[in-house]
C-alpha cells in the first residue's frame, strides 16, 4: 500500500528555491528541468531541529528532498541567533488591524540527496527519542563524581504550530493531542553539518518514505551510473549562461606552466611531455607533464615501474618569488619492497635531473655579483606519512626512498681507482658529484584516521543539534568548556596543525634556503595534494586570487587524480537500504583499508628528519618485522561496506520491511581530505585576511558543492574519467561558473592586492588553529571559547584606535576636535 500522493511537475514555478528565514536554512541554486517528473509528497510531517519544530509537507523529487511549510509574516522579525526567526510586536501597542495582517508565505528547504551522509528510522517521535537519553547529552564528571548539565532538554511540544492543510485553511497539526508513541521519525545527518528529524504520524508512512528515500539517495551507486547524478540534468541559470569564460576553460596547463616560467621556446631546462597523452602511461595523471629537458620519454617509462600506480615525479610548480627558481615535484611512493634493496636507476636519474636542471637554470640566470650566488643548493625528499607507516609499506612491496641512492655518484675507493689506472692510465679522475639531499617524515596520518576524527566531530554536533541551547546565557557560557573539551578529543585541529606544519617547513625551505622539494605520500593523491597545493598557496600570491585558486584546485586536485568520488562517497548513505549489491568501481589504495589501528606514530616531534640510511640492521630482522606488520594490516582490514539487515545497525527496524536487502555501512575509502584542505586554507585566511581576494563564504560554498553533485567538477576520480569516460565538460556545468556568475558575493572587502613584502610569500603560525564555526553551524564562542571572541574585540578596538590616530595626524591641529569624534571609515 502506498501512502504517497503523486504530483507531476510541468513548470519550474511549483518549487521556488528560497532561503528559509524561520529555521535558518539556505537552499542551493536550483533549476528543474521542464520535462514532467513525479514528485512523491507526504503531508503533516513535523520537522525538528535544535529543539524547534514546524509542520509541513515532504516532497521527494528525483534529486532533492523538499520540505515546504507556511510561515506567517509579522510586522517585524527578530533573529534569535539559533537559526530561527520570530515575530516581535510592542506589548503596549494596540493589535494591528486585520486588513494589515500579511498573508502567510510558503517556505521551502531543499536537501540534495548526495549531501545526506546518514539516514536512520526509529519508532516514536523525535522528542521521545531525545527524552530517552539523559537530561544532559554532554556531561563532564567532576572531582566529586557529579555531572554538569551542558544543554537543556526541550519539553514536549505544547504550542500550536500552524501549517496549511489540503484545503488551504490553517489548522493545528501538532498540539497536546499529538501521540508521540505511535509516531515514527527519520533522522538525516548531512555532510555539510546540517541535521534534520522528520516526524510522521504513522509508522507505515515513515517506513515507505524511508524505503523510497533510500532508493533515491543511492540510485547512482546501485545502478553504477554517474550520469544519474543531478549534474547531468542541471541547466545553467541566466547568470551562468552569460559568462564569456566558462569554468571548464579556466585552467590551461600550458598557459599555467608558461606563467610559472617552466615552459619556454628553447626548452633549455624543462619540457612538456605527452607520454601520457592517451592516459595509458598513468591513468590517474594528467595528459601533459613537465619534466627536465634532459630526460627522455623512454626513461620515464622505466622509472614508472618503480613508483606506485606509475605516478612518477613530475614538476608542478616553479617559485618565481625568489631569485633561485626552486621547484616542487610530486609523485607516489617508491616500490622498494621487503628486502629494502630494490632501486631504479631511471627513477634516481629523473629526480637527480630535476635538481640539476634547477641548478643549471639558476647559474645561467643569476648575475655573478648577486649576493645569493654563493648560497648552496639543498634538496628535500618529503615523505608525508608517519615513519611507522612508511616502514610498514615495505612489507606490501612499497616503502620509502634510500636517500643515499639520490645523492649522486660518490668517489670510488682507492682499490678500484688503482685497477682503473692500471687499465686506463690516461683516464682523468672521476669528479665528485654528491648532492645535498635530505629526507623528512611529516607524520600526517592516513585517510582512515582522518575519517575517524571527523566521525567523532560529527557525533558531537549531531547530539548538539537535537536540543536547544540553554536560554540562560550565563549557564550556556559556563557549559562551553565542556564542549570544547570534547571537541579537543576529536584531534581534528591537531591533525590540521600537523598538515600546516609540513606546509610551513616546505614553503620556508623553498623561499629562504634554495631548496627543491619532492613530495609524496603513499599513492600521491591525498596528502600530497593537500601539502603541495597549500605550499603553492603560500608561495604564490596568484593562487590567492579567485581565479588563481580555481586554477590551483584544477591543477593539483582534478588533473593529478584526487579521488573526489571515492573520498566523498558520492551516492552512498550510511543506513540506507541497498536493494542489490553495487559493483565496486574504485581502485583499492595501496594503503591498508582499515589499518589505522596499527599506524600510531610514536615520534616526539611531528616532523622526523632522516639524513643517512640505516645500515646497521640485519635484513632478516627487518623482513620479519615488516611481514608481521603486513599480516596485521590484512587481518584488520574490512572487506565490504555492506551488512545484512539483521546486523546491529542504528536502523533498528529496517529488517522488517525490505527482505533480501542490505544496509549500507559506509565506504572504507571515504575520507575528508578535501575538507581538510579547505579548513587549512581557512586557517591561513584567518591569519592573513587581507592576502586573499575571496572571502570565507567562498570556501564554505565550495565545500557544499563538492558534495552536492550539482556541478560536474568533482564527480570523478581522475582527469581521464572526467573528460574521456564520462565527458563531464560536454554534459555538465563547471562549479566555477557558479562562483564567477556572482563574484561580488565572494569578494573579500579587505583584500590588498598591491605590492607585498617577501615577494608575496606569506608565513603563518601552524599552531594557531581555530574551529571553523561558520562551517559547523555553531557560534564562535561555543566552539572556540570566550577568549577568541575577546581577541576579536581587542583587535577591533586596536583598529579603531589606529584609525583615529591616523585621522588626528592627517587632519592637523585645526581639525583635531573633529577627528576625535569621527567614526572610523573601515571595519574589520
Amino acid at each position: 500500500m502506498c501512502f504517497f500522493s503523486e504530483v507531476v511537475i510541468i513548470s519550474v514555478g511549483l518549487f521556488h528555491s528560497v532561503v528559509c528565514s524561520v529555521l535558518g536554512f539556505s537552499a542551493p541554486s536550483l533549476q528543474i528541468d521542464m520535462e514532467p517528473q513525479k514528485i512523491f509528497s507526504v503531508k503533516d510531517v513535523i520537522l525538528n531541529r535544535r529543539g524547534y519544530c514546524i509542520t509541513g509537507t515532504v516532497h521527494l523529487s528525483q534529486y532533492h528532498l523538499v520540505f515546504s511549510f507556511v510561515a506567517n509574516t509579522a510586522p517585524s522579525t527578530t533573529n534569535n541567533g539559533n537559526g530561527s526567526t520570530t515575530s516581535s510586536t510592542n506589548a503596549t501597542s494596540a493589535p494591528p488591524a486585520p486588513a494589515s495582517t500579511p498573508a502567510p508565505v510558503t517556505r521551502e528547504i531543499w536537501i540534495a540527496y548526495p549531501v545526506i551522509d546518514r539516514i536512520s528510522k526509529s519508532r516514536g517521535s523525535s522528542w521521545i527519542y531525545n527524552s530517552n537519553t539523559n537530561n544532559s547529552i554532554i556531561t563532564s564528571s567532576g572531582t566529586n563524581g557529579g555531572s554538569k548539565e551542558f544543554v537543556e532538554r526541550s519539553p514536549p511540544p505544547q504550542s500550536s504550530i500552524n501549517s496549511q492543510n489540503q484545503s488551504g485553511q490553517l489548522s493545528q497539526s501538532h498540539n497536546d493531542d499529538y501521540d508521540h508513541y505511535t509516531a515514527s521519525h527519520i533522522r538525516l545527518q548531512c555532510k555539510d553539518f546540517t541535521y534534520y528529524s522528520f516526524d510522521f504520524v504513522n509508522d507505515l508512512v515513515c517506513t515507505e518514505v524511508f524505503a523510497k528515500l533510500s532508493s533515491l539517495i543511492t540510485v547512482s551507486r546501485t545502478e553504477n551510473d554517474i550520469r544519474s547524478m543531478y549534474a547531468y540534468d542541471y541547466r545553467p541559470n541566466y547568470l551562468e549562461q552569460k559568462l564569456e569564460l566558462k569554468g571548464w576553460d579556466i585552467y590551461d596547463p600550458i598557459e599555467e606552466y608558461k606563467r610559472q616560467g617552466l615552459l619556454t621556446e628553447n626548452e633549455d631546462y624543462w619540457r612538456l611531455t605527452n607520454v601520457n597523452e592517451d592516459y595509458k602511461f598513468c591513468p590517474s595523471y594528467p595528459n601533459f607533464l613537465v619534466i627536465p629537458s634532459t630526460i627522455s620519454d623512454n626513461v620515464l617509462k622505466h622509472a614508472a615501474k618503480f613508483r606506485s600506480k606509475q605516478r612518477i615525479p613530475a614538476i608542478v610548480y616553479r617559485h618565481r618569488g625568489g631569485v633561485n627558481g626552486n621547484v616542487i615535484a610530486r609523485c607516489s611512493q617508491p616500490l622498494v619492497g621487503l628486502n629494502l634493496q630494490n632501486r631504479s636507476i631511471q627513477d634516481e636519474k629523473l629526480i637527480g635531473e630535476i635538481f640539476r636542471s634547477q641548478q643549471r637554470e639558476r647559474s645561467d640566470t643569476l648575475p655573478e655579483d648577486n649576493e645569493f650566488q654563493s648560497q648552496p643548493q639543498r634538496n628535500l625528499l618529503v615523505d608525508l606519512r608517519p615513519i611507522t607507516n612508511a616502514m610498514a609499506q615495505h612489507a606490501l612491496g612499497a616503502g620509502t626512498e634510500n636517500i643515499d641512492n639520490y645523492r649522486g655518484k660518490a668517489p670510488k675507493s682507492s682499490s678500484n681507482n688503482s685497477n682503473i689506472e692500471a687499465t686506463e692510465p690516461d683516464a682523468p679522475p672521476e669528479p665528485v658529484t654528491l648532492r645535498q639531499v635530505n629526507k623528512i617524515f611529516c607524520n600526517i596520518d592516513n585517510i582512515h584516521v582522518m575519517r575517524e576524527s571527523l566521525n567523532k566531530l560529527n557525533a558531537i554536533l549531531n547530539d548538539l543539534d537535537r536540543f536547544p541551547v540553554s536560554s540562560n546565557a550565563q549557564k550556556a557560557q559556563s557549559s562551553y568548556p565542556l564542549l570544547q573539551q570534547l571537541l579537543t578529543k576529536t584531534q581534528w585541529l591537531h591533525r590540521l596543525s600537523i598538515i600546516l606544519q609540513s606546509v610551513d617547513r616546505i614553503s620556508k625551505s623553498i623561499h629562504l634556503n634554495n631548496t627543491n622539494v619532492v613530495i609524496h605520500c603513499s599513492d600521491g593523491w591525498d596528502r600530497t595534494s593537500q601539502v603541495s597545493a597549500l605550499s603553492q598557496l603560500c608561495l604564490d600570491p596568484y593562487y590567492r586570487t579567485m581565479k588563481g585558486f580555481m586554477v590551483l584546485i584544477e591543477k593539483e586536485w582534478v588533473s593529478f587524480g584526487f579521488k573526489f568520488a571515492t573520498r566523498g562517497d558520492h551516492g552512498g548513505c550510511i543506513g540506507a537500504i541497498i536493494k542489490k549489491e553495487p559493483k565496486q568501481t574504485s581502485t583499492p589504495s595501496s594503503e591498508p583499508s582499515k589499518g589505522y589501528s596499527s599506524e600510531t606514530s610514536s615520534e616526539n616531534s611531528e616532523i622526523v628528519e632522516v639524513t643517512t640510511a640505516s645500515n646497521g640492521i640485519s635484513g632478516k630482522s627487518v623482513a620479519s618485522f615488516l611481514q608481521r606488520a603486513a599480516n596485521h594490516i590484512k587481518n584488520t582490514a574490512t572487506t565490504s561496506p555492506y551488512s545484512p539487515l539483521n546486523s546491529d545497525t542504528e536502523n533498528g527496524e529496517n529488517g522488517k520491511y525490505v527482505p533480501n536487502s542490505s544496509v549500507y555501512n559506509g565506504s572504507s575509502e571515504k575520507s575528508p581530505i578535501f575538507h581538510q584542505f579547505l579548513d587549512c586554507v581557512y586557517q591561513i585566511h584567518r591569519q592573513h585576511p587581507s592576502k586573499f581576494e575571496f572571502n570565507t563564504r567562498f570556501l564554505k560554498r565550495l565545500f557544499y558543492h563538492y558534495y552536492s553533485c550539482q556541478y560536474g567538477s568533482f564527480l570523478c576520480d581522475t582527469e581521464r574519467e572526467l573528460k574521456i569516460v564520462n565527458r563531464a565538460p560536454e554534459s555538465t556545468v563547471s562549479v566555477w561558473d557558479y562562483f564567477n556568475s556572482r563574484p561580488m558575493e565572494f569578494a573579500n572587502k579587505s583584500y590588498n592586492g598591491g605590492e607585498q613584502p617577501d615577494d608575496g610569500v606569506i608565513f603563518f603560525n601552524f599552531a594557531d588553529v581555530k574551529w571553523w564555526s561558520e562551517l559547523y553551524g555553531r557560534s564562535d564562542e561555543e566552539m572556540n571559547g570566550l577568549s577568541n571572541s575577546l581577541d576579536r574585540k581587542f583587535a577591533q578596538m586596536k583598529l579603531n584606535l589606529a584609525n583615529n590616530n591616523s585621522n588626528n595626524v592627517t587632519g592637523g591641529a585645526s581639525s583635531n576636535s573633529n577627528s576625535k569624534n569621527a567614526s572610523p571609515e573601515t571595519k574589520p
